[in-house]
């Protein structure tokens, strides 16, 4: 299972899914959607398509290698205490 980071741009009210087991200073594999959905479904076929890439070109596939956490906000204190 490769890590897949979703992103929201408020900005233009869309959403990107990429993935830091796949992207490098050469390639970035990336799914661009109006929901985080449309997002994920947009990656995993460009996926399918850079993995074919590779294969074409005698490339290795990336392996995941990437795991996530969520740690909490620290609380700062207010300076003018």
């Amino acid at each position: 299972m490769y890590t897949v980071v979703i992103d929201y741009d408020p900005e233009n009210g869309s959403y990107g899914a990429t993935s830091p087991d796949v992207d490098d200073e050469h390639n970035a594999v990336i799914g661009i959607g109006k929901s985080a959905d449309e997002a994920v479904a947009r990656f995993r076929n460009a996926l399918q398509g850079h993995f074919e890439f590779l294969r074409e070109r005698g490339e290795p596939i990336p392996q995941p290698r990437v795991t996530v956490t969520t740690v909490p906000a620290p609380v700062l204190e207010d300076a003018e205490t």
